[in-house]
């Protein structure tokens, strides 16, 4: 999961100019992956009886931010 939050904030604060700072500080404030992911992660595989469905959460938020960083070039295109 290291690959995620690099690839989030170097996306994220890219062209602020001068918000940068504030952006990066926002950016860090919202990690919410070990407060959140992590209990519904237990709680599925709890529910289920199966480790294996429950990593589909991971799956989920890796989806999320190759999309985002696939699409990135297209969206900041489009709001210049």
């Amino acid at each position: 999961m290291s690959v995620m939050f690099p690839t989030i904030f170097a996306l994220g604060i890219d062209g602020l100019g001068r918000n940068t700072k504030i952006g990066g500080s926002l950016i860090v404030m919202s990690i919410v992956g070990g407060a959140i992911l992590t209990p519904l992660m237990g709680w599925i595989s709890q529910a289920t009886h199966h480790i294996s469905i429950a990593y589909t959460v991971p799956l989920a938020c890796y989806c999320v931010v190759g999309l985002f960083s696939v699409f990135w070039r297209k969206l900041k295109r489009a709001n210049p």
